[in-house]
């Protein structure tokens, strides 16, 4: 028997997730986050409000999704790429990834996620993605012999960066989107990187 078109269902609920969240960042797009309801969003999603509770506990779940997408695409893409890389590149070639796939989702995206309203954004109380994926790195080079400055922790290092990088990406939101983030952050992260390992 043939496995190859079976779908688990976490596959099925993790392409409707994804569906939901497309849809959502679609009306985002057009008509302002604060503009679009759950009503809305399920409408033109084609699926019921329970399906959504389902999936999401809110508007604002569906803006803490894309750390779960970051993650997935960064896994599927980008993870090959920055291996044998040295340190210092691996972690700007990841940030200026992070860059690119912020914005691509738009700048009302950015300002509602990206807002000091949104309790993620406080690498104290929230690990997340983006940190939890630097460390990684950073404690793989370190394994393979790699000396961060005296006194420098991986945690710290990835802090900084995601920081710096949340300061790139609150700028480019203000500025309305009107430079390229990605390019901004590579030569920033490219001055900055070995002052900060």
């Amino acid at each position: 028997m043939d496995y190859s078109n079976f779908e688990t269902r976490d596959m099925k609920n993790r392409k409707l997730k994804e569906h939901i969240f497309q849809v959502a960042l679609s009306l985002m797009q057009q008509i302002g986050y604060d503009n679009i309801t759950v009503r809305m969003i399920c409408q033109e999603a084609g699926i019921s409000t329970g399906m959504f509770y389902q999936h999401f506990h809110s508007k604002e779940d569906i803006l803490a999704f894309y750390y779960d997408k970051a993650k997935g695409d960064f896994d599927e893409v980008i993870n090959q790429q920055l291996a044998g890389l040295p340190l210092p590149d691996q972690l700007v070639s990841f940030y200026v990834w992070v860059c690119g796939f912020t914005a691509d989702l738009g700048v009302d995206f950015c300002r509602n996620f990206f807002s000091s309203k949104n309790k993620q954004m406080n690498t104290n109380l929230f690990h997340n993605q983006m940190i939890e994926m630097t460390n990684r790195c950073i404690e793989s080079a370190c394994e393979q012999g790699f000396q961060l400055s005296p006194g420098r922790t991986p945690y710290a290092v990835s802090k900084d960066l995601c920081v710096m990088v949340k300061g790139v990406i609150f700028d480019w939101s203000a500025h309305e989107g009107s430079y390229d983030m990605a390019e901004f952050a590579k030569n920033l992260l490219s001055r900055c990187i070995h002052g900060l390992l």
